[in-house]
């Protein structure tokens, strides 16, 4: 469950934050790699609007950061 307080961040911006591209992101919350929250109006199978917005908890990209950053040294 979020906190009220925590920060969510758009798939921009933590693609920007991790350095990768805006699919791999979608990709990674997909697969659950990294926690995603999706609201609003789900796609419906053949429809061509957008679906729902996903949000990315910045808690979990500075765990995936500092990941990375343990693995690098």
């Amino acid at each position: 469950m979020l906190r009220a307080a925590q920060k969510l961040l758009t798939v921009a911006e933590a693609a920007t934050l991790l350095r990768v591209s805006k699919p791999t992101v979608y990709r990674w919350a997909a697969s659950g790699y990294l926690p995603s929250i999706q609201y609003g109006q789900p796609r419906v199978e053949g429809e061509t609007r957008r679906g729902g917005a996903i949000r990315i908890p910045r808690s979990a990209v500075e765990e995936l950061l500092a990941l990375t950053d343990e693995e690098a040294a």
